[in-house]
């Protein structure tokens, strides 16, 4: 199943293993409570699974860098293509966020407008498209500024942005005064330093940094594992430590740093490489990535209305999730792109109906003393839309490789 790949840091299928453990990392941290014990529940979501966004950053700058060797074109090509994907999913997950919009924030109509463009820049618009603008921000900018400052001076500037951005996590370890209030206030306007100038620099600086400094970094790798477990050891004492703190959230963890750089060159240079092609799971690990809120949210949200504790929260309620994203996941990869515009219109409208007849029922039959997210609705109609296009673009690949055999 495996063979060696040597000590040179070329095991670049494990990468691609560790991506799908991560995009599934990012599944728990979004869903509700796992366990019932609140520390083994804060032990997995809040230390365990935060390593998944950083080595996503790692492995992408790694991998931007390594394409980039030799063609000058590369990066900008690179970041056109990820940014018309990102437009893509953003007006996908329009329907869904500005549900979230009109629940959770009191804003008037005439600025959602403004607030799409807001959250198109930097949070994305819904709650897990961050980390698309963050990593193309970070990679245009790292890309940039290494061809005018030296890596000590962009690893002390993205330092500097990281520890600031931390105080997010460490906020109730602020002294009152000026500057706590300076903070509160631009939380206010930007509502988190989840971002790529705060967040995704470090990582970004850090997976260029390993692919420019192979060499020198080759002759360090027998020293990688064990600096990997002490680092793992010290995130996990940071994280307990803050356990009990007040916490704005739980992005950003000191030790996330040295533990992601090691990391990632253990895992490059890891002595047994898989013999598996890993394409497919590569393609995985990115879909589990754009559509598991929309699981996430049917899956909960059935489970909080029937009372079905099993499907509202842990691990069963989990399992369930990665399934249904899994599944459409699956249907997804198996579509073919471009997408032909009269099939989308087709899947949204009966998409439409389905989610009318569905939603009809569910909130017919749903106890009155739970209150539903209207989210729920949008999510139904996403993923129908995804099932029926699959449908009509399989039957329609079916209907043509018919007309060929005869």
């Amino acid at each position: 199943m495996i063979k060696m790949s040597g000590t040179a840091m070329n095991n670049f299928k494990l990468p691609d293993l560790v991506k799908y453990i991560c995009a599934i990392m990012v599944i728990c941290i979004h869903c509700d409570v796992l366990f019932g014990q609140p520390y083994l529940n804060f032990f997995i979501k809040q230390i365990v699974c935060r390593i998944a966004v950083p080595f996503f950053f790692i492995s992408g700058a790694y991998f931007v860098r390594k394409g980039s060797d030799g063609n000058p074109a590369y990066v900008t090509n690179y970041l056109k293509r990820l940014m018309k994907s990102y437009w893509a999913w953003s007006l996908v997950f329009i329907p869904v966020g500005l549900d979230w919009i009109h629940q959770n924030l009191n804003i008037a109509s005439y600025l959602l407008p403004f607030a799409f463009i807001y959250g198109l820049i930097h949070i994305g618009t819904y709650y897990h498209l961050w980390y698309i603008p963050a990593f193309i921000f970070s990679v245009f900018s790292v890309n940039l500024l290494l061809k005018r400052c030296s890596y000590k001076s962009l690893f002390i500037i993205a330092s500097a942005l990281f520890m600031f951005g931390s105080l997010e996590t460490y906020y109730g370890l602020l002294p009152l005064g000026v500057f706590k209030d300076f903070f509160d206030g631009l939380i206010q306007i930007i509502f988190t330093t989840r971002s790529g100038l705060f967040f995704g620099m470090i990582f970004t600086l850090m997976g260029f940094y390993i692919y420019d400094h192979q060499k020198q970094l080759n002759a360090l790798l027998k020293y990688v594992p064990l600096c990997t477990v002490v680092c793992a050891v010290l995130l996990v004492l940071e994280g307990t430590f803050l356990y009990s703190s007040e916490r704005l959230d739980m992005n950003f963890l000191l030790m996330l740093v040295p533990f992601s750089f090691f990391f990632f060159i253990w895992m490059l240079s890891f002595p047994y490489m898989p013999k598996c092609e890993t394409k497919q799971i590569r393609g995985l690990s990115k879909y589990y990535y754009f559509i598991h809120p929309v699981c996430i949210i049917i899956v909960e949200e059935i489970g909080k209305a029937y009372h079905l504790p099993v499907l509202s929260s842990g691990i069963i309620s989990l399992l369930v999730v990665i399934m249904l994203t899994h599944g459409l996941s699956c249907l997804i990869l198996e579509i073919k792109f471009p997408l032909k515009k009269t099939a989308v219109f087709w899947s949204a409208l009966l998409g439409i109906g389905f989610t009318f007849i569905i939603a009809s029922l569910f909130f017919m039959f749903n106890p009155l003393d739970i209150v539903i997210k209207f989210e729920l609705v949008p999510c139904l109609w996403l993923y129908c839309s995804f099932v029926i296009y699959y449908l009509l673009d399989k039957h329609k690949s079916t209907t043509e490789k018919e007309e060929l055999v005869r």
